[in-house]
């Protein structure tokens, strides 16, 4: 088809499309775009950390450079090549609207690349994200458009793969007919229960272990609980067939008595909002028992994620009656096997089943407002829609013994409490250098003790900021330049059969903001993989023999700067 025409096309028939609704979704459209029998080790919706799972992992065996096909016709729409997130990836519009996702790529086919290297040169960064115009990189079904890899935030050879429609908003890639042996019905494990009425954030949750047989469950005798509305989780996963993974279910649904009060499915989801999931999930079982995904069957007030419907009371039970309430909850994947859990709840003053927990505080935060907490020395702004339900705040700070830390350490909040979106922070600073005020930053310490750094500015004394987790903070100090060291060249030795310059490069605090790298004085693409504090320089196969220099400058967020040469043979 001609480049123009095909153009034309696609864009006629995604100004048909209603901007507000779904595309219609096409079957048997787009193939398997791996060159091996297709399965997955992730699926989409499932609960990670942070977010929610946005496509399919299509497993490549454990292995890198395994052949990526184009899911459709279509053309290159967009390059995107990063150090983090989805490393290397590649983006095809189709002309019935869609567009595919191809990340954690390793190296694209030769006309592709060849375009990403003029576009790296042109702006002399590895890092690029850029839209190629609609002829210019045309592809068929079927076409090899890269290799495979582990590049990015991968944890593992695989290639992540998405459908998206022109409004960046992400579908299950199963509902376009991609068929995978599946005959295993999803795993349900535990059930957790949550006070909602007078005991809300005033007493504890409990759960209890569920044993099952094909898929069913039961849980006897009856659960007598002392709060009048109470809500539930369920501690469940899916398997699949010729993947040893376990992966997000697709549904799940629950029913009091006759009437369906909650259901829950993974059709579609913006990244706006797939951070919901810290909501969607107990994320403190998540984060700190090892992932187990607690899936929540009522829906919080600050949780605006469209994968809900048929809400009654947000899917919270009222047990006011004293009346045993028989409750049915049906969990399913993609393809239909179901496991069911049935069980009966009733209130019961006299139950001891949520038991209270000790709750000073400082403030109570609403989730429908702004919100905030100011001291002299410590300002935490949150505006409206960051916060998923009633926050319980409180505040503490001590004075530190540690000389590197140049203001109090805060206490904001607990771990346990998250954020939608940013929140501003402010610290006042206490005996910072003049001199180094544009060194200084606000550190976060999780709570497994750990430092992440969160950036800011110096402003009439204190550093101001933005960040999404409760817990430690305080000001420090980076005044230190990255470290580089090679992982490879050895005096005398010709680097033409390795055929690679490997570097470490490492930050010890605010974090790798930029490098450049030059041979004999000429700047060259070399690639940065963030999660390996690598660098990696492979030169021209057609480089002639003898001996050259190759530099490597690296900036930090605080902008210190180490620039280092290293003389190899070819």
């Amino acid at each position: 088809m001609n480049y123009l025409v095909f153009y034309l096309l696609s864009i006629f028939k995604m100004a048909q499309q209603p901007q507000t609704d779904t595309l219609v979704i096409p079957q048997n459209y787009f193939i398997n775009p791996v060159d091996v029998p297709m399965t997955i080790v992730g699926n989409f919706g499932e609960p990670r950390k942070s977010h929610f799972h946005m496509g399919l992992d299509f497993r490549t065996n454990g292995e890198e450079n395994h052949k990526i096909f184009a899911a459709a016709d279509g053309y290159i729409s967009r390059i995107n090549v990063n150090s983090a997130g989805y490393g290397k990836a590649l983006y095809i519009t189709h002309p019935n609207g869609f567009v595919t996702v191809y990340a954690h790529l390793n190296e694209f086919s030769p006309a592709i690349q060849a375009h990403l290297r003029q576009e790296q040169y042109a702006r002399e960064s590895f890092k690029v994200d850029f839209n190629p115009k609609p002829g210019e990189l045309v592809v068929k079904q079927g076409e090899q458009i890269a290799l495979s890899g582990n590049t990015g935030g991968s944890g593992g050879p695989h290639l992540h793969f998405e459908i998206r429609d022109k409004l960046e908003r992400v579908y299950n890639p199963m509902l376009f007919d991609y068929k995978l042996k599946d005959d295993k019905r999803p795993h349900i494990n535990f059930i957790r229960f949550y006070p909602m009425d007078k005991l809300k954030l005033k007493a504890s949750s409990f759960q209890l272990a569920l044993k099952g047989l094909n898929g069913t469950h039961h849980h006897l005798p009856i659960v007598l609980l002392n709060d009048t509305k109470v809500g539930f989780s369920v501690n469940t996963f899916d398997k699949i067939n010729l993947s040893e993974a376990s992966i997000g279910i697709y549904s799940m649904s629950v029913y009091d008595g006759d009437k369906l009060v909650y259901n829950y499915k993974a059709d579609r989801m913006s990244f706006s909002e797939n951070r919901y999931v810290q909501s969607h999930v107990d994320y403190p079982s998540f984060l700190y028992e090892g992932r187990k995904s607690y899936h929540k069957c009522f829906v919080e007030p600050g949780n605006h994620c469209p994968v809900y419907d048929n809400l009654i009371d947000s899917g919270t039970i009222d047990l006011s009656d004293n009346k045993p309430h028989s409750i049915l909850i049906e969990v399913s994947d993609f393809v239909g096997n179901v496991s069911t859990l049935k069980f009966a709840a009733k209130h019961d003053p006299a139950s001891t089943a949520f038991k209270p927990v000790a709750t000073p505080f400082a403030k109570l935060f609403d989730p429908m407002t702004t919100n905030n907490f100011v001291t002299p020395e410590v300002v935490l702004d949150i505006p409206e829609g960051r916060l998923y339900d009633y926050v319980y705040f409180n505040h503490s700070a001590t004075v530190s013994q540690d000389s590197t830390i140049f203001s109090k350490v805060h206490q904001l909040g607990n771990y346990n409490t998250f954020a939608q979106d940013y929140m501003n922070i402010a610290l006042k600073t206490e005996g910072l250098p003049l001199a180094l005020q544009a060194k200084a930053l606000i550190v976060y310490k999780d709570k497994s003790g750990s430092l992440a750094p969160r950036g800011g500015t110096y402003e009439n004394g204190m550093v101001k900021s933005k960040t999404r987790d409760f817990g430690t903070y305080f000001i420090k100090l980076d005044t230190t330049a990255p470290m580089v060291k090679s992982l490879n060249i050895q005096a005398g030795k010709s680097m033409r059969t390795t055929k690679k310059l490997v570097f470490s490069v490492k930050d010890d605090l605010s974090g790798i903001a930029d490098f450049d790298t030059y041979l004999n004085g000429a700047w060259v693409v070399a690639d940065y993989d963030a999660k390996s504090n690598s660098v990696v320089y492979k030169p021209d196969s057609s480089l002639p023999t003898g001996k050259y220099t190759f530099k490597i400058i690296v900036v930090d967020e605080r902008k210190n700067i180490i620039e280092k040469a290293f003389d190899f043979l070819w």
